[in-house]
């Protein structure tokens, strides 16, 4: 090994050193909160007392709760849906095209990531009671849906340009292809991975978020991070810890499906 090549193993090691402190503070709360479900109290608390799976039993047992993540589920699923299809549609749409304004849409699709989310959540109350959709998993899908077609629009955007050759879409349009093909056989292939690293991010942001659900919820339309922060104020069970490890693993397997769509990218 050369001078250049041990001086860059050095420089690794120091950097890996340096960022192993930062690392473990942010992966500290998660690695408290399983065990902190694995108690047998009855109260939330660290270390547990001993370890049981009562409050994941507990938690299962909960129709309430049990429905509070059945709702998140279904809202996070119809939500990366319309991300998926606005945020993607968004980027082709501009894709290569210059023109005045085109900042001004690039702000417009942007701003739901800008704007503060209380915000947010104040504008989609006063539109969906207008509309008399308040305390519909609807409206809540709808509003995550804007919330989160920028993190897919990013995604498919930055695929296009690393992706795609321009020459394939003029190539493909002197030759008479008409839109659907082109859609189907050009860009299709080159925003793929975009399109479901944007829509895997999508369903965490609209799973776990809680301030546009605590809005525009109802009584039978009560998300699973809005069940947890009422919990939280009045009662400190351990079924809040078991519902937090739901996120954790739902967080855990997005990583795992991440790596194994790009190891099967990167086959030949």
């Amino acid at each position: 090994m050369g001078a250049p090549e041990r001086r860059a193993a050095r420089g690794r090691l120091v950097l890996l050193i340096a960022s192993a402190p930062v690392l473990l503070f942010l992966l500290l709360p998660s690695l408290i909160i399983v065990p902190m479900a694995l108690t047998r109290g009855q109260l939330l608390q660290f270390p547990p007392e001993w370890i049981s799976i009562k409050p994941f039993r507990d938690y299962l047992q909960d129709p309430n709760w049990m429905a509070s993540t059945l709702l998140s589920a279904q809202v996070a699923l119809l939500a990366t849906a319309i991300a998926a299809v606005c945020g993607t549609a968004a980027a082709i749409g501009l894709h290569g095209r210059h023109f005045r304004g085109r900042g001004l849409v690039t702000g417009l699709i942007m701003s739901p990531i800008v704007v503060p989310v209380v915000v947010l959540a104040l504008g989609h109350y006063l539109v969906f009671a207008r509309l008399h959709l308040l305390g519909s998993a609807l409206a809540i899908a709808l509003a995550h849906g804007l919330l989160t077609t920028p993190y897919v629009f990013i995604s498919v955007q930055t695929s296009l340009a690393t992706q795609l050759d321009p020459a394939l879409v003029r190539s493909a349009r002197s030759l008479g292809a008409r839109f659907g093909s082109v859609l189907r056989h050009v860009y299709w292939p080159a925003v793929r991975p975009g399109v479901a690293a944007g829509s895997l991010l999508a369903f965490a942001v609209s799973f776990d978020e809680v301030v546009l659900a605590l809005f525009l919820q109802g009584p039978q339309t009560v998300t699973l991070p809005v069940r947890m922060f009422t919990a939280i104020q009045f009662e400190l069970t351990p079924k809040i810890a078991a519902a937090a490890s739901v996120f954790i693993a739902l967080a855990v397997l997005g990583l795992l499906a991440q790596a194994l769509g790009r190891r099967r990218e990167a086959r030949p």
